[in-house]
């Protein structure tokens, strides 16, 4: 065999082994940029963006657990037709919210944090054009024990990136605009909107309780989607109306978190569901009612969240049979010739129903309903039509 084939069959060999030995080995492929942040996910602190009428805070907190996001929303907008030309400051509005699973794109964007290039020689009027002569707007990331300030100036043209200056030492680059957008909306597009971390494949058992009755259920087949059932502790086979219940109740979503003094005084318990996950510490999901809204906390949601209404009553109000056992109520019998019987609207029931006219068999001589106009009598037996009235 000639040696040179054998040289690059061996090279070739060595490349797809290294290939295999990062994909394995959950090796990261380093981003392609400029490194101005070189930090891991676990070291970000928190990253705080600050504009004229906002900031947001966006935090890594750990408690038992989990690690998991936290973001303080200051709106300092001024409301109302009158706000540009009211110069007074205005006092902001504070909201709190744990983050859910899209502010896994802010961590991954500032861990590291890489610019898409380094502009070298910027003079004053090349800062003017950029929007960094005099910026309004700054990010601040902390991260590994090191804060480091970024002033942002405008968009670059066509590209719809951004331009931004190191604070620290003055250095320009172009940067994704994409994370600092997400922050910029935060409070609509980072909350945590689901009751539960764990998703229904992961699950191995769930129990529910209402009042002082309580029952376990177990899911067989949990790792193929189409045989998965739940099984009730101490029954045997599919328990279908828990089944039914359970898509429902781990479907329910926040609308809103609950912020400091707003909760309600009095809050009646609905139902506490507790969810066991492989690899997971088990978590309880609560259901309260407060007046006419419906609540809910978990150790995912750390605080309490406001529920859609009608979603959420109809879960509580279902959960009382469902932790019972009781099947539920039979479908009632479609009356004889409705259209759920599969008759068309007005073809049954006595005399061919509304507007056909007759006795009980349909046409007025015991034969087929009538098809005329109204206001046509039918015609006797073997004679014609008698003419309608004038």
């Amino acid at each position: 065999m000639n040696k040179s084939v054998i040289v690059f069959a061996g090279l070739l060999v060595l490349s797809l082994g290294a290939a295999w030995q990062r994909y394995t080995g959950g090796e990261e492929t380093p981003k392609e940029g400029v490194v101005l942040i070189d930090a891991k996910a676990a070291e970000l602190e928190k990253v705080v963006y600050t504009s004229p009428e906002l900031t947001i805070t966006f935090e890594q907190r750990t408690d038992d657990f989990g690690r998991y996001g936290w973001v303080t929303v200051e709106d300092r907008k001024k409301k109302g037709k009158d706000a540009a030309a009211d110069a007074a400051p205005v006092e902001p509005k504070v909201t709190r919210f744990k983050t859910g699973i899209a502010a896994d794109k802010v961590v991954e964007a500032f861990t590291p944090m890489v610019g898409l290039r380094k502009l070298e020689n910027v003079d004053d009027a090349q800062l003017t054009s950029f929007g960094l002569s005099a910026p309004d707007t700054t990010v601040a990331v902390s991260a590994g024990g090191k804060t480091t300030v970024f002033e942002l100036g405008g968009e670059t043209y066509g590209t719809k990136d951004r331009y931004a200056k190191n604070q620290g030492d003055g250095k320009v680059y172009v940067i994704d605009d994409e994370p600092f957008k997400t922050l910029k909306f935060a409070a609509t597009r980072l909350p945590e909107r689901g009751l539960s971390t764990s998703k229904v494949e992961q699950i191995d058992g769930l129990s529910l309780g209402v009042g002082a009755t309580n029952a376990s259920w177990t899911q067989k087949n949990k790792d193929d989607k189409a045989a998965a059932y739940w099984e009730r502790e101490g029954g045997t086979g599919k328990d279908e109306t828990f089944g039914n219940w359970i898509d429902k109740a781990l479907k329910l979503k926040s609308t809103a978190y609950v912020q400091d003094g707003e909760a309600p005084a009095d809050l009646v318990p609905g139902f506490d569901l507790t969810v066991r996950a492989a690899g997971q510490k088990p978590e309880t999901i609560q259901l309260l009612q407060g007046g006419d809204d419906w609540y809910a906390r978990s150790e995912s949601t750390r605080g309490l969240v406001k529920l859609s209404r009608g979603p959420a009553k109809d879960a509580v109000e279902d959960a009382k049979d469902v932790v019972e056992g009781k099947e539920p109520p039979p479908d009632e019998p479609a009356a004889p010739g409705s259209a759920a019987a599969g008759m068309p609207p007005g073809m049954g029931g006595p005399g061919g129903g509304p507007g056909m006219g007759g006795p009980p068999h349909g046409g007025p001589h015991g034969g087929p309903p009538s098809l005329l106009p109204p206001g046509r009598p039918s015609a006797p037996p073997g004679g014609t039509p008698t003419p309608a009235p004038k």
